[in-house]
């Protein structure tokens, strides 16, 4: 083989393997561009979530806190003969070990 055979090779090789790397770029770049868009889709449905949140939170934090203040006052004996209960449990626990 002559070396200007051998550069013609060489040269198609390179012609050959620069489509192949321009057409694999490409193909990234529309990779990325997709997953861009979803992050993006998906980044909106959290704050539009994070948006609902806050507003139920602000609309019904009062009504929620004073519920849960009337149920509290009402089971505060409850609460405390549970956390006794629960002491002697943990004391009769201690003393069979």
């Amino acid at each position: 083989m002559s070396r200007s055979a051998v550069a013609r090779n060489s040269a198609a090789d390179l012609k050959v393997s620069r489509e192949m790397l321009v057409a694999r770029a490409a193909l990234e770049r529309a990779a990325i561009r997709e997953a861009t868009q979803d992050l993006q889709i998906a980044s909106e449905r959290i704050a539009r979530i994070a948006v609902v949140g806050v507003s139920l939170l602000r609309r019904y934090w009062l009504p929620a806190g004073l519920l849960a203040g009337g149920l509290f006052k009402r089971a505060r004996p409850f609460l405390r003969m549970a956390r006794t209960g629960l002491a002697v449990w943990q004391t009769v626990r201690l003393l069979r070990r």
